[in-house]
């Protein structure tokens, strides 16, 4: 977490620090660019971390009642259920998971505001183009 904290605090600093050693026109938004992409990232891996690793012990999974994972943990006191494993029964880590998709968004928004980034949506397709110039 204290890493996905870094990455979060140097893309939102990046942004300044790019614009002011570049002297470019003031329509270039390459910084919005670079800063969403690294807000996108950090997104997708705050919500994968919150369905993974990052799981919450005081609710059950899916369509399981709500004590079952208390009630697997209560039973490894019997020596018969002493090898259950009962991490499946863990559930998402909602906050966390709402958190990175909100960051994810903010990402694509940077990235479709930045002025050489447009995105077109046509039946069934949802192209995205950004153009580099060398």
């Amino acid at each position: 977490m204290r890493m996905l904290s870094l990455v979060l605090a140097f893309a939102l600093t990046a942004a300044p620090a790019l614009a002011a050693d570049e002297q470019s026109p003031p329509t270039d938004h390459r910084p919005m660019f670079w800063s969403g992409i690294a807000l996108g990232v950090a997104g997708v891996a705050t919500s994968v971390a919150a369905v993974t690793f990052a799981r919450v012990t005081d609710s059950s999974t899916g369509n399981a009642p709500p004590g079952t994972y208390q009630a697997c943990v209560a039973q490894k006191a019997d020596p018969i259920y002493a090898t259950n494993n009962c991490d499946a029964l863990k559930a998402k880590n909602l906050p966390m998971l709402w958190s990175g998709v909100a960051i994810g968004a903010l990402g694509a928004v940077l990235v479709m505001g930045s002025a050489r980034t447009h995105a077109e949506i046509s039946p069934g397709v949802i192209r995205i183009s950004h153009t580099i110039r060398f």
